[in-house]
């Protein structure tokens, strides 16, 4: 399947100029840091509290029990069970979410202006007085084992998974998911839950976002009655020092009778305070982060092998994985990883065209502001500037730093973060169809793996 493109396709117009909102940041004798986003006119207010609760927080013996307890949050609370603390929400109009990441947890809710002390309340309540209640607690990890089930019938879930279980070693954490395995997870208790609630959400080192249309002093007095005699502080989250196996090599995952071969290709990347975070944007975007990218344009419009491929860097507080990925035919496997290698050395030859480069960055410059439009986005936003300790004019300069990301930049990036030799290529798919025609290709030794 080939795909016409248009020649004399509209080319996008000057990015409209941008400021992010100004923020006011202030801490609580406790340590919790309050940073407050006033946008005039907002119709929403969204608070957001972090805590050094996510994965990288907790050992591994007890992987997942980060993102159970943050789902366990909105439950209830001491006073209110599940049905009464849904009712709450609902008289209020407020949408309330709790979730973990490797290097964070976050309470949020979102609300009409009006009721934001009242928001402010609940919130306060459900981090310091979770209800825990024992069927909820057993429901969700049922859920969650169950997701993990589920994961292995969806094949680019399972692409993905055992594409982290071969890059990283078995000493490193992010060789697993942040939410946790099955032999983790099944072995969580509530005393587990408690525990880890206890010694990490605490306001020593924690963030309270307040974005909308709102005023500081008032938010100010909310959070000081809320949260200001919460006390302690997080005992921190372990120093991950990512390792892979460091060498070219192939892992097929035997799915037998699929249609399909779900390919991934990478190897460890950056961490996101690298100071080559913006070239390796640009170079990642620039490979399968948009539409116009190489590897999409020539596997999917030219080649017709995908219906999308993609590529980029995963920076965490520590390295995280960079990787192209691709679903194709089974039949055309072997073609595309060819194909997918042949960019990713392409890419570290020369320098990209000025049209190609004015592209991308033009796309990455030009949704900027559509990530800010809510107030939920701004929100988000200040979440990175908190939790990896980014300059604070972080998105104010934002764009120049992506505009100032040239030609050669691209080119000294993908030869300092793009490594063929330490290539993982892992192909998801019926290894009787397509390990003949892998191996002849000698990309590397080749081991074969089941789910």
């Amino acid at each position: 399947m080939t795909i016409a493109t248009n020649p004399l396709r509209p080319r996008p117009g000057a990015p409209r100029p941008y400021s992010f909102p100004a923020f006011d940041r202030r801490e609580l004798s406790n340590g919790l840091t309050v940073w407050m986003v006033p946008i005039a006119g907002a119709t929403m207010a969204n608070v957001h509290l972090l805590v050094d609760g996510g994965a990288a927080s907790e050992d591994e013996a007890h992987g997942g029990v980060a993102a159970l307890t943050a789902q366990l949050l909105v439950t209830g609370t001491r006073r209110l069970d599940a049905s009464a603390f849904a009712e709450a929400t609902e008289r209020l109009g407020i949408e309330v979410s709790s979730e973990s990441s490797w290097d964070s947890a976050r309470a949020a809710f979102q609300s009409l202006p009006e009721h934001l002390e009242e928001g402010m309340a609940l919130l306060a309540e459900m981090i310091r007085e979770p209800r825990f209640d024992p069927g909820e607690f057993e429901r969700l990890r049922a859920e969650r084992l169950a997701d993990i089930l589920q994961s292995r019938a969806d094949p680019g879930r399972l692409a993905d998974e055992m594409f982290l279980r071969h890059l990283f070693t078995e000493a490193t954490p992010y060789r697993r998911l942040s939410a946790g395995g099955s032999e983790t997870v099944s072995a969580l208790t509530l005393d587990d839950v408690r525990e880890f609630h206890a010694a990490q959400w605490r306001p020593g080192g924690a963030h309270l976002i307040v974005a909308g249309s709102i005023e500081p002093e008032a938010v100010m007095r909310a959070a000081q009655m809320r949260l200001g005699d919460w006390e302690g502080a997080s005992r921190g989250h372990r120093l991950i020092t990512p390792e892979t196996v460091g060498r070219r090599r192939v892992v097929i995952v035997d799915r037998p009778g699929s249609v399909q071969t779900e390919l991934r290709i990478g190897h460890l990347g950056i961490e996101r305070t690298s100071p080559r975070y913006f070239p390796a944007l640009v170079t990642g975007a620039m490979l399968g982060g948009v539409f116009g990218s190489r590897l999409n344009l020539r596997l999917r419009e030219e080649l017709g092998y995908t219906y999308g491929a993609r590529a980029g860097f995963d920076p965490r507080r520590a390295a995280g994985p960079f990787s192209a990925a691709a679903a194709v035919q089974t039949e055309v496997t072997g073609d595309a990883i060819r194909e997918m290698l042949g960019q990713l050395d392409r890419i570290r030859e020369s320098e990209p065209d000025d049209r190609e480069l004015h592209e991308v960055r033009d796309f990455l410059v030009g949704i900027f502001p559509l990530r800010f439009e809510t107030t939920s986005g701004v929100a988000l936003a200040i979440e990175p500037v908190a939790i990896y300790g980014l300059a604070e004019d972080y998105w104010h300069t934002y764009r120049a730093n992506l505009e100032a990301v040239g030609a050669g930049e691209v080119l000294d990036a993908a030869r300092e973060l793009i490594h063929p030799e330490q290539f993982l290529i892992l192909a998801a798919g019926d290894a009787s169809r397509i390990r003949d025609e892998i191996a002849a290709d000698h990309h590397g030794e080749l081991e074969v793996v089941t789910a």
